[in-house]
């Protein structure tokens, strides 16, 4: 019989006493929508809050204890928020806060087991774990997300002077840029260090569409560092 697990903020839960005796699902989130009824018209209208927004889900796992003595241990051990992965989507973490209370009901009279769910409220959107950085020292270079959205990616500059970088169709213009600055396409932000470097750029901030992605750049920059920030749903 396979035992399955979840790793909540980077603890597996079978080093807590905690074995999962059911495959744990893969939730898909849920589109936001609103449905709109229209006097005299059948049906109602579905219209969706906008592109790729998702709404939070709660996901119920079954658990199981060995062991009384393990049950405070594990209770507090699963509170709060972090990140979790689930088995069933190993190489993937999401945001999430512990939900509701924990009922645990021991298995049997002759047995020292202890059955119950566990619940996590989870952010829609799924990250990789241990996220590789790509860099790019030719301009017309291709990078491929293989995510289910559009990745805001975390870029750092090696050059100076006036410069642009492209992505697509955006392309952001960054009139007197010093080597080490970051693009950080998410905030839309310029960052020196961790310090944003205020209104110095122009166009739009460079995106990852899903599929295939070619990057162009202009001015003196040798290479860009690029943390894609690739989403799953």
């Amino acid at each position: 019989m396979a035992i399955h697990y979840f790793i909540w903020n980077g603890t597996n839960s079978l080093n807590k006493h905690i074995r999962v005796p059911n495959r744990i699902p893969v939730i898909r989130p849920e589109e936001r929508q609103e449905q709109i009824t229209i006097p005299g018209r059948s049906g109602e209208l579905i219209q969706t809050e906008g592109d790729e927004v998702y709404n939070s889900y709660i996901h119920t796992v079954d658990i199981s204890i060995d062991g009384a003595e393990n049950i405070r241990a594990a209770e507090n051990w699963l509170k709060g928020g972090g990140k979790v992965t689930f088995d069933s989507q190993p190489t993937l973490e999401q945001d999430a806060r512990v939900y509701g209370s924990i009922s645990l009901g021991k298995h049997s009279r002759n047995i020292d087991r202890w059955k119950g769910t566990g619940q996590f409220y989870c952010s829609p959107i799924k990250r990789a774990i241990n996220e590789q950085t790509i860099t790019v020292t030719t301009s017309g270079t291709t990078i491929n997300n293989p995510g289910d959205m559009t990745a805001y990616p975390l870029i750092e500059i090696t050059g100076s002077g006036a410069i642009t970088v492209k992505i697509g169709l955006k392309t952001l213009s960054i009139p007197e840029c010093v080597s080490g600055w970051v693009i950080d396409s998410e905030n839309e932000w310029i960052l020196s260090g961790n310090t944003p470097q205020g209104n110095v750029c122009s166009g739009q901030f460079p995106v990852l569409e899903k599929g295939e992605n070619t990057i162009t750049f202009t001015g003196n920059i040798t290479s860009l560092l690029i943390t894609p920030r690739f989403r799953y749903l």
